[in-house]
């Protein structure tokens, strides 16, 4: 007689394990291209030109690409440290795809990410799915229309994985400090 046994996994956590996965993948596969990786800074390129002028000199030196390293302690990823290597990823696809940090720019590098998630077999209703497209898509609506970021990562993906993706957007939207 088999006894089955219900399982505890929480399938939120257990997404985000794996999205975190895929980001330090993909990390460690640009850094072994690139012969560079990051560091997280406060003082990291905050425009266009002067991530380029970063990128072009980590790549001429091996240096490591200063990455922001603020408002990191709430995001979808299992911890704060892999939220650096998708900033890593996010701003060398800047400077790879020639994407400026203008609106519909990030709109293509969003969509970027999310094609690179569905081709490592993340379709669109998978959870890790939802939680990278909020935290790509639905910041930046939220940036466009609130002109600001949410203020909790973390609680904005959930949030938008499990009420729905317009719904989070809109819970964030009416969030005040």
């Amino acid at each position: 007689m088999s006894t089955s046994h219900p399982t505890t996994a929480d399938p939120v956590l257990e997404s985000r394990e794996h999205l975190t996965h895929f980001v330090l993948d993909r990390a460690a596969s640009l850094v072994d291209n690139l012969g560079f990786g990051w560091t997280p800074r406060p003082d990291a390129p905050d425009t266009y030109p002067a991530l380029r002028r970063a990128f072009a000199d980590s790549h001429a030196t091996g240096e490591p690409l200063p990455v922001s390293n603020e408002n990191s302690a709430f995001v979808i990823f299992a911890n704060p440290e892999v939220n650096f290597a998708f900033r890593f990823l996010h701003d060398c696809s800047h400077v790879l795809h020639g994407l400026s940090f203008s609106l519909p720019d990030e709109f293509e590098l969003a969509v970027l990410h999310l094609e690179d998630l569905q081709s490592a077999g993340f379709d669109p209703d998978t959870p890790e799915y939802k939680l990278l497209r909020a935290d790509t898509l639905g910041q930046l609506i939220v940036n466009a229309v609130a002109k600001r970021f949410p203020f909790e990562q973390e609680r904005f993906g959930i949030t938008c994985l499990r009420d729905g993706f317009e719904r989070g957007i809109l819970d964030e939207l009416q969030r005040s400090r």
